[in-house]
């Protein structure tokens, strides 16, 4: 190691973070739109990314996502052990050309009062500067980085030049749990922690806070997800060994796993000595991303109806340890569907959820709600039109919860982003379903209740809410996405039955050949009629694919791939018992 690491290392090392009991951390809520990595279209459209809309929904920061980070935009010039990014070469004119844009994110959002802060993926560097040390930082067996003395020299580096070139920049969000680099072609990483070692956690954010908090006076929120277990007993003994910092928080989405139904209270919220912040995801990457109606504020705010008991952010928002708000207004998952700058669902939730957030819950959800409601639907201000657009929006969430997810042994995420698995994804629902055939009975009617409500709520639109419209376009679009969302499950309502019917054959159970013949066809001409809808209506979301999800930038998005080409999904499912039913 050079005299210069060691130095460096000493400096870092030595930045011990002064414990301060009961600093009261600012409060903050952020937001961010997230470019869903690997994917160029999924570059958002959206007036979300203008910082002077955020502040005047009632933001007070915003961040940058995973794939725009101003670490990645540093040369490393200070490690004085070579030139990594040569002048004229590609990599070099890479890294001008993408730090010009960090730096005129941070100018905008300075500009419009907001803070700026950077999310980072950790540990990820240059390529060539992995080179330079990769007998002391890769695992020779993995190709992994090593979290070790040196990654820690590099990180202290790293930090140091990223303030140094970005000094309007105010902190950062850490990711660490999974880490991206399909779009950053000179950078490779992956988490410091693979094991998970709590005693390791404990160590990495004390350094990290030293770097951040205590060396450079920045904001540093540490992200939970993907890190370690949602579990209040292993958070409070690992955070209990990392001392408190008044710019230090902990980032904890408020679901005790991903964004998923049925749902589970994260119940590391409210514990430990740390302030922390909460994540919301607006448009829901499992649920259709806002491209049909899914309203899931009132879950979020006051709890989901499937838990016992009802658990939401209001039982927390005035605790000692919330600080914060951190919402995704777009992006998350992967793909589709693309909404195309239709963002009537993502408003709804913002605005709902900022009100009574900003209010420290003073307003109820439903009252911020009926707020929300004339600002966006024009027109839609009378009590008949209000109760009307109420019961669609809740009637959206369960929808959602009984078609998509399910109640009854759920299936789990069979369906995601824009695609539908098939039976590769919900064997295992249908095998615990065993020979109970009320259970049979009962998963497939929430499917079909998922339709029927779709219907209904297109009625309850059409003759409640829309003649109370005065915008004719926003008319148009909006019935547009409640149709979207009959179509989608009128098809998962036929597939269901497909699987559920090749299932029973496959497994020498009773099954009925006329059930299984009809819902094929039922897929099929519920499938075309989508297909056309797509393609005729301006106002419609892309579409899902029959086929399930891949990552990576060769994967296949099209209609129609060619076998082999994609994952299996619904599509081949039917394909498979189209000349077995009978």
């Amino acid at each position: 190691m050079t005299e210069n690491m060691s130095r460096l290392v000493l400096v870092a090392l030595s930045a011990v973070v002064v414990a301060q009991p009961g600093a009261q951390n600012a409060r903050v809520v952020i937001d961010m739109v997230q470019n869903n990595p690997g994917d160029p279209v999924a570059w958002q459209q959206t007036k979300y990314f203008d910082p002077r809309v955020l502040a005047s929904n009632g933001y007070d920061a915003q961040t940058t996502t995973g794939e725009m980070s101003g670490t990645q935009a540093v040369d490393f010039h200070t490690l004085g052990k070579g030139n990594y990014f040569p002048a004229g070469s590609a990599s070099r004119r890479w890294l001008d050309a993408y730090g010009h844009g960090v730096a005129r994110f941070v100018n905008r959002t300075k500009a419009a009062g907001l803070k700026s802060y950077f999310f980072v993926d950790l540990l990820v560097f240059p390529l060539p500067v992995i080179a330079a040390y990769a007998d002391q930082i890769v695992d020779p067996k993995t190709g992994d980085l090593l979290w070790n003395n040196v990654t820690a020299t590099l990180l202290s580096v790293m930090v140091d030049e990223t303030f140094a070139a970005y000094p309007g920049c105010d902190g950062w969000i850490v990711r660490t749990g999974e880490t991206y680099t399909y779009d950053t072609p000179y950078h490779k990483g992956n988490t410091p922690n693979p094991s998970k070692d709590s005693a390791v956690w404990s160590a990495f954010i004390t350094e990290l806070s030293a770097l951040v908090n205590v060396r450079h006076k920045k904001d540093l929120f540490f992200r939970g997800w993907d890190n370690w277990p949602s579990s209040a007993e292993y958070y409070t003994e690992m955070t209990d060994k990392i001392p408190t910092h008044p710019q230090l928080y902990f980032s904890i989405k408020h679901s005790a796993s991903d964004f998923v139904r049925p749902a589970a209270w994260n119940p590391q919220l409210g514990v430990g000595k740390h302030a922390q912040i909460i994540e919301v995801e607006l448009q829901r990457e499992y649920e259709g991303k806002a491209a049909y109606p899914n309203y899931a504020m009132s879950g979020v705010i006051n709890g989901f109806p499937e838990m016992t008991p009802p658990i939401g952010l209001r039982d927390v928002i005035n605790s000692s340890q919330v600080r914060g708000l951190w919402t995704w207004s777009r992006g998350g998952g992967w793909w589709g569907p693309y909404i195309h700058g239709q963002e009537l669902w993502i408003d709804l939730h913002v605005r709902t959820l900022l009100k009574w957030w900003n209010s420290l819950g003073a307003i109820t959800e439903p009252d911020s709600f009926a707020a929300a409601v004339p600002e966006l639907l024009a027109g839609c201000s009378a009590e008949e039109c209000l109760a009307a657009v109420r019961s669609l929006a809740l009637t959206s969430a369960d929808i959602i919860l009984h078609g998509q997810w399910g109640t009854i042994h759920s299936p789990g995420d069979w369906m995601r982003d824009d695609r539908i698995g098939g039976l590769g994804k919900t064997s295992g629902h249908f095998n615990a379903l065993g020979h109970d055939e009320s259970a049979w009975a009962a998963s497939l009617a929430e499917k079909t209740r998922a339709k029927n409500e779709s219907i209904a709520n297109l009625a309850l639109f059409q003759y409640s809410i829309a003649p109370h419209l005065t915008d004719p376009s926003v008319a148009d679009a909006t019935e547009t996405s409640i149709r979207y969302g009959v179509h989608l499950y009128t098809i998962v309502e036929a597939g269901w039955i497909v699987m559920q019917q090749g299932y029973r054959k496959l497994h020498s159970m009773p099954w009925d050949a006329t059930a299984l013949a009809a819902a094929i066809s039922d897929y099929d001409a519920a499938y075309a009629e989508y297909r056309a809808f797509g393609l005729a209506e301006i106002y419609a979301a892309s579409l899902y694919h029959p086929y399930y999800l891949c990552l990576g930038t060769s994967c296949n998005c099209a209609f129609d791939p060619a076998p082999g080409t994609v994952p299996d999904g619904i599509g081949a499912t039917v394909d498979q018992f189209r000349n077995t039913s009978v």
